[in-house]
């Protein structure tokens, strides 16, 4: 046996065709939101018994929630839009707790609503939290 000091698999992070760029998860913004319907299913908050695990799923749930809205802005599409009223109607609808816990946060807020103003406010903290974060 010989050791070769040479990396034969190398993860490059910041390729164009990563599942974590913005234009690819628009692109698959089904996907994601597929993911956001199914956790809105089966999060039955009354069967969550420890306050700290209630609270840590409806974080979970809002980070994705947001996500989602926040990449329905950036793309700024009749088509997008549609798609970010058509989940929170879902969310409500479908588990109104769920709703009426996560609508009154500041990152819902923000992404929530399909008004201009308010999506030019999303995009532009959504820009400045990349550029602190670099997460694209």
């Amino acid at each position: 046996m010989y050791y070769l000091p040479v990396d034969f698999y190398r993860y490059l992070i910041g390729r164009e065709d990563q599942s974590v760029n913005e234009q690819v998860m628009i692109k698959c913004i089904d996907q994601q939101l597929k993911v956001n319907r199914l956790l809105v299913d089966q999060l039955d908050l009354s069967q969550v018994s420890h306050p700290k695990m209630r609270e840590y799923l409806l974080n979970h749930i809002e980070i994705t929630t947001v996500i989602s809205s926040a990449l329905l802005n950036r793309a700024g599409t009749a088509e997008h839009l549609a798609k970010k009223r058509e989940l929170w109607i879902y969310i409500q609808q479908e588990n109104p707790e769920i709703f009426q816990a996560i609508r009154k946060t500041m990152l819902s807020r923000l992404t929530k609503h399909s008004v201009l103003p308010d999506r030019k406010l999303s995009n532009v903290v959504y820009q400045i939290t990349e550029s602190v974060y670099g997460f694209n």
